[in-house]
């Protein structure tokens, strides 16, 4: 089972030798891929590391770090890896855990796996604040919008698939920048793909990261929103129709009757300065309750059900 690294590479050239030093005591074949960094950090790499198990790859542009992983996974695949694993040339993820993060792919309880940070709750004091607080904020949206209510550290960069899966989901399509990781749980979410999560200790040193997460959140939201939207009209009515979907459709139903019927008698009220009978003020408040209780359900079916579902695929 060939089992292959991806190491994104950009403005890390002081990390990155060790980084690549340590995953090839763990992998088969680690691709450096140096995304038209401005300190050479591939050429340093080529100068520093004489091993055959390394593989630099250069882009003529910057096309980001989603942009190097589809341009290191291609490389993969095209040399028959069963397994491929994202680490960034950061030292911020432990090259160590690379055999844990693998483990469960290789015994098939799973089909993607992640690191998660947050199992230890001294992270929260060794994170920096803002980049604590942006992670906590994108890592609801990411769970919101992809459906992997189940993960604790979903925009956790560390991760490992089986060429199987990957091969399952259009990887020209998948974001080329920093949303590349959500993207690709968004595509393994209407694919019903198992996803397992690893604890992980991140390091955080004098690195300079090149992402901000709170500068992000506006970027990221309308990437969101639209990937949420997807998602359910996937997952609830094109490859699926089930409870949630009644629910949904209802709650929808309702909410827009309630503030079309309380939209016309307010402004009927206001142009003809009479007051909105009793019975109408009834029937709204009984619309509105009963679509947010059916929102409520869909919410609850969501959260629980699906990932459900998933889990029982992989059993089955």
């Amino acid at each position: 089972m060939l089992i292959v690294g991806v190491i994104p590479c950009y403005k890390t050239k002081s990390k990155a030798l060790k980084v690549v030093s340590e995953c090839i005591k763990h992998l088969d074949i680690v691709i450096c891929v140096d995304d038209f960094c401005p300190f050479n950090t591939g050429k340093e790499i080529e100068k520093n590391l004489d091993d055959n198990k390394i593989r630099v790859l250069y882009h003529k542009k910057n096309k980001g770090v989603g942009g190097a992983m589809k341009t290191g996974i291609k490389y993969a695949l095209d040399l028959g890896a069963k397994i491929i694993v994202k680490i960034d040339s950061d030292g911020q993820m432990s090259p160590a855990l690379i055999p844990s993060l693998i483990k469960p792919i290789k015994l098939a309880k799973a089909d993607f796996t992640k690191g998660n940070r947050f199992r230890d709750p001294n992270v929260i004091f060794k994170m920096p604040t803002v980049r604590f607080l942006g992670n906590f904020f994108l890592s609801f949206l990411t769970k919101l919008s992809t459906g992997y209510w189940e993960l604790f550290d979903p925009t956790n960069g560390f991760i490992a698939f089986s060429s199987s899966t990957i091969k399952l989901l259009n990887l020209n399509k998948i974001d080329d920048r920093y949303f590349f990781e959500t993207d690709i749980l968004f595509r393994c979410s209407i694919n019903d793909i198992v996803v397992k999560e690893i604890a992980m200790e991140a390091n955080y040193g004098d690195e300079i990261s090149n992402m901000y997460p709170i500068a992000e959140i506006p970027n990221f939201l309308v990437k969101h929103i639209l990937i949420l939207y997807k998602r359910i009209l996937y997952n609830y009515f094109i490859y699926d129709f089930n409870p949630g979907s009644i629910s949904l459709i209802i709650s929808f139903m309702l909410g827009v009757g309630s503030i079309s019927l309380g939209g016309f008698y307010y402004l009927r009220g206001m142009l003809n300065e009479v007051q909105t009978p009793s019975g109408i003020q009834t029937l709204f408040l009984a619309m509105v309750f009963i679509s947010t209780q059916f929102l409520t359900n869909f919410i609850y079916y969501d959260v629980t059900q699906r990932p459900l579902f998933r889990k029982l695929r992989l059993i089955g």
